[in-house]
């Protein structure tokens, strides 16, 4: 899908997926099952930002075109470091 005129991967979480508490890293590997190809640093900070601070959130939208910051930059930027207009 596209959002904002960029690329972006939609993870629609699951209750276990928003628990207090859950793994992120546990979520990741759910993601990278249904979608291998979604394995880059900068995904994986935007999806592990999204668990641990944006779990009430419908949906997470993780954008391959947002820059590889590192975690802490991510969290900063509200989990989408970059230029990309957040649309959600």
């Amino acid at each position: 899908m596209t959002r904002s005129g960029a690329r972006a991967l939609k993870v629609v979480p699951t209750t276990a997926g928003r628990a207090v508490g859950v793994d992120p890293e546990a979520v990741w590997q759910a993601v990278l099952r249904l979608r291998p190809d979604a394995d880059s640093p900068g995904i994986h900070d935007q999806l592990v930002c999204h668990v641990v601070f944006a779990a009430s959130k419908s949906a997470w939208y993780l954008e391959p075109a947002r820059p590889d910051v590192g975690y802490a930059a991510t969290v900063a930027a509200g989990c989408n470091p970059g230029t990309i207009k957040d649309a959600g």
